[in-house]
């Protein structure tokens, strides 16, 4: 209810303003898509897709002291908004203050329960504060509702089978990483992870086999660092030391950053 006398209340100049501002923002025009939503919140400062549009703006510039803030203010003007209380967990989770977003996704997986994202954030936070037990079964609780709603996704799947892997469940683990690339073939992530299971298994060349197929794939989680370090272990394994020198030396020249 909150909600719909937020949005019948809503100035329709801040509307239109806030509309051109994110299709900017969508259009990578990240200048007029600030002057836009200014104007948005200098017409209505209570206009809660504004805020959540600041939010977002804010991450990709990693300001998130901005995000926070207009999270936090989003959350505060409509508490009953599955989708605002989300991304506020969204927000502490990228920020990998998993216990603070622990509140706010499980908040949205009550609002709206038939959204998997709110769990999968949930599980992944479990799994970012050690508590593999809580993690494995909002894993399972995700891939039933994605299941239940059509929505499966890769994701899910390479999250769970990482923590499945880290336990030695092994078999169970490329369960999920098969279930990931029957998702997406094209998966770098799906690639990335058979390949670790192959080296376990001590099938180097097969892990070799997968690095490469992982490093000539696009996407945003397993980065180039730790597929040069799979492949200088394999390659060194199956008795290539050029390519196993190859790939140390791009792997030491690669920054190391937080895979989320």
């Amino acid at each position: 209810m909150t909600t719909v006398v937020l949005f019948l209340l809503a100035s329709p100049v801040a509307v239109q303003d806030y509309t051109q501002a994110n299709a900017f923002f969508e259009q990578q025009k990240y200048g007029a898509a600030s002057e836009a939503l200014n104007r948005a919140l200098k017409e209505d400062p209570n206009y809660v897709p504004a805020w959540t549009l600041r939010g977002k703006m804010a991450m990709a510039f990693n300001r998130f002291d901005i995000a926070r803030a207009a999270f936090t203010r989003a959350v505060t003007l409509d508490p009953g908004s599955a989708y605002v209380q989300f991304m506020l967990g969204f927000f502490y989770y990228f920020d990998n203050d998993f216990t603070n977003a622990i509140p706010p996704l499980e908040t949205a997986a009550r609002l709206n329960q038939n959204d998997p994202r709110p769990l999968l954030y949930l599980a992944m936070s479990q799994d970012g504060l050690a508590h593999p037990d809580s993690a494995l079964a909002l894993y399972q609780k995700t891939i039933e509702l994605e299941t239940r709603v059509g929505k499966p996704d890769p994701e899910t799947h390479t999250a769970y089978g990482r923590l499945l892997s880290v336990l030695g469940r092994y078999e169970e683990s490329g369960r999920q990483v098969a279930r990931v690339l029957e998702l997406d073939p094209e998966s770098r992530d799906g690639h990335y992870e058979l390949g670790r299971l192959d080296f376990q298994k001590g099938d180097y060349a097969g892990a070799a086999a997968e690095g490469e197929k992982a490093l000539a794939k696009r996407g945003p989680g397993t980065t180039d660092r730790q597929i040069h370090f799979l492949l200088t272990r394999a390659y060194s394994r199956i008795g290539k030391k050029e390519l196993a020198n190859l790939h140390r030396k791009l792997f030491e020249a690669s920054p190391p950053t937080l895979r989320r």
